[in-house]
């Protein structure tokens, strides 16, 4: 029994290992950020954001986010959260840049699902009875981008499912290993 639970062990460690090599070998070179800005559609709030993009299997990208808004709009908050996006429409990219082509362009059109953790600085009761200091809130969106290898325009349009609320965020996002060298490194498309 002992043995048995030894050598079980060690096939769950060497899976895992081999698992997280197997990642680290497809995100390696891909790893790609950026910023944003957001605006929220019901309170009318401007705020702005930073991202990652980690990408984990073919159309599947991890996209942790930290978002912002200051204390100029009605509601001082910040989130920070991760979504996982996945493509639905894989669009065309053009390699060298944004010089214009014969083909034209077909944007990448993903499906966004997540979490953010909320921190209302500014927090008052309200009518809704489920907001409070601290707040954990699902949410799904859609987004697209369109652009080249080393930058990439995204907008998208998500809803906030427990409080009923949506915003929209337009940014950029830049893939570093292609700026770092001359050789052909392909980042991943915002998906």
């Amino acid at each position: 029994m002992c043995k048995n639970l030894i050598s079980l062990k060690k096939s769950l460690f060497i899976l895992l290992l081999l698992i997280v090599n197997s990642f680290t070998i497809y995100s390696q070179d891909k790893f790609s950020f950026g910023f944003s800005g957001t605006y929220n559609f019901p309170l009318r709030s401007f705020g702005v954001g930073l991202r990652a993009q980690v990408p984990i299997i073919p159309k599947v990208f991890l996209v942790p986010q930290l978002k912002y808004y200051p204390s100029f709009n009605t509601i001082h908050e910040l989130y920070g959260g991760i979504n996982v996006h996945y493509a639905l429409v894989e669009g065309n990219i053009r390699p060298g840049g944004f010089k214009r082509s014969i083909e034209p362009e077909i944007p990448m059109i993903y499906l966004a699902v997540g979490a953010q953790y909320n921190r209302w600085i500014n927090y008052v009761e309200t009518q809704q009875s489920n907001s409070k200091p601290n707040n954990f809130l699902p949410e799904v969106g859609l987004g697209t981008s369109i652009g080249n290898y080393p930058m990439r325009l995204f907008a998208e349009v998500k809803y906030n499912i427990l409080w009923k609320e949506s915003y929209g965020e337009v940014g950029l996002i830049f893939c570093p290993a292609y700026f770092r060298t001359k050789r052909k490194t392909y980042c991943p498309t915002f998906y």
